[in-house]
C-alpha cells in the first residue's frame, strides 16, 4: 500500500465520484479506478458502494477514511519538519541596510533567499549605520549591514566590502587656477556650500573629522541622506561634497565632477548579528550565505 493510493482514496471519498477525483488529481478515470481496486484487494475490504449516482463509502470505508486522513496529515507534518531541519530557513528574518553601499549585496542576498528559502518571510528596515548597529544590539533586527569604525560590542560580523571616501566638486565651480593644484585649498573650499550625508553615516563622519582637522566649518551645509542625491547636487554645481570611491570615480569618468585630493579614508562594510545569536540555525545560514556572496562579488570585481 502506497501513500498515493490513500490520497486517491480520500479524494474519491470526498468528491463522491471517480470523474471529479480524476480531474482534481490530473489522472485518467481508469487509473483512479484501478488504484481503488488495488487498495481494496490489498486491504481485503470493500471501501465503496458503486451506484448510478456515484461512489459512497461502505461502513468499512468510513473507518479506513479516518485512518487514511491521519496518515496523510502525518506525512505533511513529516515534510514540514524535514524542511525546518534542512536549514532552519523558515519563519521571519528582519534585515537592516542603508540605501547606498550595501544595495548591491542586499539585492543578491534577497535573490538567494528567495530561491533557497521561499517560505522565509523577510522584512527590511533602512537606516544609518549606527541605527542599524543599535537595532541589532536591541534585538529589533536579526541581521544587517553597517560600517565598522570601531569594534561593536555584543555584535558578530563578517567583512563584505570596503570603499574609500573622496572629495568631489563640479568642474563649473572649480577655478581654472585651482585645477592644477595637487593639494586642496581649504580656505577656498571652506567658502563653498557643502553637501553632506547625515552625521551618523560614513561620509558624515568623515566630513566632521575633516572639518576638525582643517579647523573650519562651512557657512552653509545641505544634508542629503542618499548618495545619488549627493552626486546630483555636486554635479549640478550646488556645492562640494564627499562620495564613495566607486561613485566618485564613475562621476569623474563621465565629466560630472572633479576629484580633489587623495582618498580621505577607507571604510569597512560588514554584515552582522548579535554574537549570542550567531549559532541559531537561520542566522548561521544567512551569515554564511552573505560571506559567500561577498567573496563571489570581490572575485568578480578582481577578474
Amino acid at each position: 500500500m502506497e501513500l498515493y493510493q490513500l490520497k486517491i482514496f480520500v479524494t474519491v471519498a470526498k468528491t463522491g465520484a471517480v470523474t471529479k477525483a480524476s480531474e482534481q488529481l490530473y489522472l485518467s478515470q481508469p487509473a483512479v479506478s484501478a488504484q481503488i481496486k488495488t487498495l481494496e484487494e490489498e486491504l481485503g475490504l470493500s471501501l465503496f458502494d458503486r451506484t448510478v449516482r456515484g461512489m459512497s463509502l461502505t461502513p468499512h470505508g468510513v473507518v479506513i477514511l479516518s485512518k487514511a486522513e491521519q496518515l496523510l496529515a502525518q506525512q505533511r507534518d513529516l515534510l514540514d519538519e524535514a524542511r525546518r531541519l534542512r536549514g532552519g530557513l523558515s519563519g521571519r528574518l528582519r534585515l537592516g541596510s542603508n540605501r547606498g553601499a550595501s544595495a548591491v549585496l542586499l539585492g543578491k542576498l534577497l535573490a538567494q533567499l528567495s530561491e533557497t528559502a521561499p517560505e522565509l518571510d523577510v522584512s527590511l528596515e533602512f537606516g544609518s549605520p549606527p541605527d542599524i548597529a543599535t537595532a541589532l544590539r536591541e534585538g529589533r533586527l536579526d541581521a544587517g549591514f553597517y560600517t565598522e569604525y570601531e569594534q561593536q560590542e555584543l555584535l558578530f560580523s563578517t567583512p563584505v566590502d570596503s570603499f574609500g571616501i573622496q572629495l568631489a566638486v563640479s568642474p563649473q565651480l572649480l577655478p581654472a587656477a585651482f585645477r592644477a593644484e595637487p593639494e586642496p585649498d581649504w580656505q577656498w573650499l571652506a567658502l563653498l556650500p557643502w553637501i553632506s550625508a547625515p552625521a551618523g553615516s560614513c561620509c558624515g563622519r568623515v566630513a566632521e573629522s575633516l572639518f576638525r582637522q582643517q579647523q573650519f566649518r562651512p557657512a552653509k551645509m545641505i544634508e542629503a541622506d542618499q548618495e545619488h542625491l549627493v552626486r546630483a547636487l555636486i554635479s549640478s554645481g550646488v556645492g562640494i561634497g564627499l562620495l564613495h570611491t566607486p561613485t566618485a570615480r564613475d562621476a569623474a569618468a563621465k565629466g560630472e565632477v572633479r576629484l580633489i585630493g587623495p582618498v580621505l579614508q577607507q571604510v569597512q562594510l560588514v554584515f552582522g548579528c548579535l554574537a549570542r545569536r550567531q549559532q541559531e540555525p537561520l542566522l548561521t545560514v544567512v551569515m554564511q550565505l552573505m560571506a559567500q556572496i561577498a567573496d563571489e562579488t570581490a572575485h568578480n570585481y578582481a577578474s
